[in-house]
């Protein structure tokens, strides 16, 4: 969904008029639109096949990689790449495994009885504004629910926003255990059958409980799992507006995940079962990563869980590479200390295979960067030394080893959907691989349990302070570099480094250059990146009119401190009109607002005679404030999914009839 709406300013364009209810949307089928999705949507049986073709011809290459290839080679360079080739086939079975078909969702019909829900917002020092526009979004869910704000921090602040945004406020002498700690206070206070779990800055859609408690019929379900998606599309894990670091997991491994009965709790946007929960003495404490440990627990009890693919929270991704590299590090250290409790997914009883093989794969995900590094080392070193990892003939490679190449590529394409640009694994694996390499090393170590909360703000400078961040990644760059340019010099003869076999003089070398030209993309974009506003500006297409002249000019962008718009003549710094517009509420129903502002701001588009105007908002009331947040957080997505929803019903229904057919 782009953050972006058709025009509200007046009732004719409002969901109310086009017969739209949000609150009832979406009851056909939500997650397979052939006609908008990309080419490997649209062809499921081609991307099997392309699969179990790469599967396949992978076996036959390391057969003979094992047996064959290794003659008069030195033994460390040949286990280290058979080791990393080997990691890499065992990594695209896991994906063929949850990639290998993507169920229908459909929304469940709402039980006769409406259990007590008690929605749990987890705090410890974010800002107040972003509870602001998670408690108004919670205010607006339409079935009957108590929301708490868990505040760890014990801040007055907190305790009077919640008082005013009709939320219960929670708070505890310690802040022992972090959020698990927390959350479990909680659950001595409350008595709600279901607990909703919304991170602080996750503004659920009004929808959220309409969509799921209908999956609560079966007893033995303890969760469902919604998808993240996030406000703040210009942040250091996004890629495109609609594609970010985690597109990969909620629209494709989730649903397999799902498939395999092994879909685990990701923190928030989270519905549990009380009972569930107390069974396994609460959210567990041993590790930093207490929801996928407390999932395996509930599992092994013989819970079930479910994954509702429906975007029904949006929240604020890490704005900033720091941000991003320090929620990584948590989740990898956490995740990976799980083998060392009870719940290890290898030994722990009352798992199904099918779920020892789920959770196994996403632990041996976090190897991932070992493996990169490894790959990079043998390079690095063959370059240098003349020494190869592999013996192999021209007709060797020619059939086995660039087929096989060629069809892990593209069935790794094929299996992300459209989810994973053609250079997004490259991308995320090389600014993940310092971290995760120090996560699998922590895994040996002492056992930590330090809870860091990711940064919910910040700017990003970019610059050398990217190269420090990444500098595992800058260090292997710079070393790589040398290493091309010292063979290189050897083929024309200008140094005298140990000989290699044409061939596979070519090869390396050109392996060499292209890791690093993906290396040289990666820094220089991120180096480069320059995010200096610490609020993302939601795009918006409303109108106003400027107080006591007829002058109507077009809002760009708008957040409750700030927005801009377009005007016919330019304006003075320092100057502060009144624009009067119309926003929607969380129901649909329009209301006049008046925005007193300040121009910040003045240029004229290159393209266009107009000039944009930037403003900061000055001192709205309560009443204009809330009118604010309720629009930018809750009620723009709202009203934009139902016109999707209303848009692509057609095609959702014919996909629903050739699956029930089929």
């Amino acid at each position: 969904m782009e953050a972006r709406e058709d025009s509200t300013t007046s009732p004719t364009t409002s969901s109310v008029a086009t017969g739209t209810d949000w609150r009832d949307r979406r009851q056909v089928p939500i997650a397979s639109v052939v006609e908008t999705r990309p080419f490997w949507w649209r062809h499921p049986v081609l991307v099997q096949v392309v699969s179990v073709a790469a599967l396949v011809w992978g076996v036959g290459y390391l057969v003979w990689r094992i047996g064959w290839s290794g003659r008069g080679t030195p033994l460390a360079l040949f286990l280290a790449l058979l080791a990393a080739e080997l990691f890499g086939w065992l990594s695209l079975g896991f994906y063929v495994f949850f990639g290998w078909r993507i169920p229908v969702t459909e929304r469940p019909p709402l039980p006769d009885r409406l259990p007590a829900v008690d929605v749990f917002v987890c705090t410890y020092d974010e800002a107040e504004h972003v509870l602001e526009a998670t408690l108004v979004g919670c205010r607006a869910i339409t079935v009957p629910h108590v929301t708490y704000l868990l505040d760890d921090g014990g801040r007055p602040e907190m305790e009077t926003l919640a008082h005013r945004l009709g939320a219960v406020y929670v708070t505890r002498p310690d802040n022992s255990h972090a959020k698990a700690g927390n959350i479990n206070h909680a659950l001595g206070s409350t008595t709600g059958e279901l607990i909703l779990f919304l991170d602080a800055d996750h503004v659920p859609h009004p929808d959220i409980l309409t969509a799921t408690v209908g999956y609560f019929d079966d007893p033995r379900l303890a969760l469902v799992q919604m998808p993240h998606d996030f406000f703040n599309r210009d942040s250091a894990q996004h890629t495109r507006t609609t594609r970010h670091e985690q597109t990969l997991f909620y629209d494709v491994i989730a649903p397999g995940k799902d498939r395999q009965g092994a879909m685990f709790w990701c923190g928030s946007a989270t519905v549990v079962r009380r009972v569930a929960l107390e069974q396994v003495g609460g959210v567990l404490t041993d590790t930093v990563a207490e929801d996928f440990h407390t999932t395996i627990a509930m599992h092994a009890r013989g819970w079930r869980s479910r994954y509702h693919n429906e975007t029904l929270v949006q929240g604020l991704a890490p704005h900033d590479v720091a941000g991003f590299l320090l929620q990584r590090y948590r989740w990898a250290r956490g995740n990976l200390r799980v083998f060392r409790t009870r719940q290890n997914p290898l030994t722990c009883r009352g798992l199904t295979p099918r779920q020892r093989i789920s959770y196994f794969a996403s632990l041996l995900n976090y190897f991932s960067g070992l493996q990169r590094f490894a790959l990079l080392l043998v390079l690095m070193v063959t370059l240098v030394t003349g020494r190869l990892p592999m013996h192999a003939s021209l007709a060797s490679l020619l059939l086995l080893w660039f087929p096989w190449s060629a069809l892990a590529c593209v069935s790794t394409v094929a299996l992300g959907r459209g989810a994973l640009g053609s250079l997004d694994s490259t991308r995320y694996g090389l600014m993940t691989m310092g971290i995760y390499v120090r996560s699998v090393l922590t895994l040996f170590g002492a056992a930590s349990t330090t809870f860091i909360v990711t940064p919910k703000e910040g700017v990003d400078p970019g610059g050398v302070r990217v190269l420090r961040m990444l500098s595992l990644v800058t260090v292997t760059g710079v070393a790589l570099f040398v290493a091309c340019v010292l063979r290189v010099a050897t083929v024309l003869g200008v140094m005298s480094l140990p000989t290699m076999p044409t061939l596979a003089t070519a090869i390396t070398v050109a392996l060499g250059l292209w890791e690093l030209v993906c290396i040289v993309m990666l820094l220089s974009s991120l180096a480069r990146r320059r995010q200096l506003r610490h609020h993302f500006r939601f795009l918006v297409t409303l109108q106003a009119r400027i107080d006591n002249t007829a002058t109507i000019v077009s809002l760009c962008d708008l957040t409750p401190d700030g927005l801009s718009f377009e005007c016919p003549v330019s304006m003075d710094l320092g100057l502060a009109p009144r624009l009067l517009t119309r926003l929607p509420d969380s129901t649909g129903r329009l209301h006049d607002v008046t925005l007193t502002v300040r121009v910040q701001s003045s240029r004229r588009e290159v393209d266009r005679p107009v000039f944009r105007i930037g403003c900061t908002i000055v001192a709205p009331d309560r009443r204009t404030r809330d009118r604010l947040v309720e629009y930018c957080f809750v009620a723009r997505l709202a009203l934009q999914a139902a016109v999707d929803a209303e848009r692509l019903q057609p095609a959702l229904a014919a996909r629903h009839e050739t699956v029930q057919t089929g």
